[in-house]
């Protein structure tokens, strides 16, 4: 995905029910967690993370409120300026890409939605997928190297903020200082792509937290859309992407194989 600056998404954590918390952190899953929400690099690292808000609280409003997305809102992330897109004389913006359950907005991609959709749109979402495993691979490659997260974490909230904020710098600083045969996350660790047939590889993270109950689990509640201007300018970005990646410019060899099998 050109142009694309990091994937985002968030986690509930789970931990014990603090005392008299009543329901502020009792989620619609059914158990008490904060909520991990962050943004990732092609690479796993970690760029910003919010830690804390209330498992009940909207994944809405956690984007909302978080310093990063009033940022994102108010276009004051300190993007680069708008540029062409590879091979073309069409500008756009850079831009974050995240799952549907977030809001389309003119700086976050998000995919489209409904089951009968041509393959332009399929493609996209094939497209925009491949960018955000980075997030989803970096939340379990956490997962899988620190087994604190491998149980209901039974600590005060506030502690649980420290151990989340610990193991976010540490992941990001092994990463930084690793070599090719790294154990905590070498080329076969993540999961990867045939890059002939698009298919995926899964890595060895998944052997690693296979039948652990984690204390990170996905969110995936739905978030509200923003004001009528800015969702259509935003979905006029996406049109302009979805076009590019069906484009001879922008296309890879093997999407429309993939879709279609």
């Amino acid at each position: 995905m050109p142009r694309c600056v990091g994937a985002v998404d968030d986690k509930h954590i789970a931990i014990k029910a603090p005392n008299e918390s009543g329901s502020a952190y009792f989620n619609y899953k059914k158990y008490h967690s904060i909520i991990l929400f962050a943004v990732c690099d092609a690479n796993y690292m970690f760029t910003h993370v919010n830690i804390g808000s209330y498992g009940a609280q909207s994944d809405g409003g956690i984007l909302t409120k978080s310093e990063f997305g009033q940022h994102l809102e108010n276009g004051t992330l300190n993007l680069p300026a708008d540029d062409c897109l590879p091979g073309s004389k069409v500008h756009f913006p850079y831009y974050f890409v995240g799952d549907d359950a977030f809001p389309l907005k003119f700086n976050l991609l998000t995919p489209y939605r409904g089951k009968y959709l041509d393959d332009a749109l399929r493609i996209f979402n094939y497209r925009l997928s491949r960018a955000r495993r980075c997030i989803e691979n970096a939340f379990e490659i956490i997962v899988a190297g620190w087994q604190i997260f491998h149980k209901t974490i039974n600590a005060f909230p506030t502690t649980v903020d420290s151990i989340v904020k610990a193991t976010v710098c540490l992941h990001n600083y092994i990463k930084m200082n690793e070599t090719s045969n790294s154990k905590y996350c070498n080329s076969s660790y993540s999961d990867q792509e045939d890059k002939f047939t698009g298919k995926v590889i899964f890595g060895q993270w998944r052997k690693d937290v296979e039948g652990v109950p984690t204390a990170l689990r996905p969110a995936g509640e739905s978030r509200r859309l923003g004001p009528r201007n800015a969702r259509q300018n935003a979905v006029r970005m996406r049109n302009i992407m979805t076009n590019y990646v069906n484009s001879r410019l922008g296309s890879v060899p093997w999407q429309v194989d993939y879709i279609r099998k």
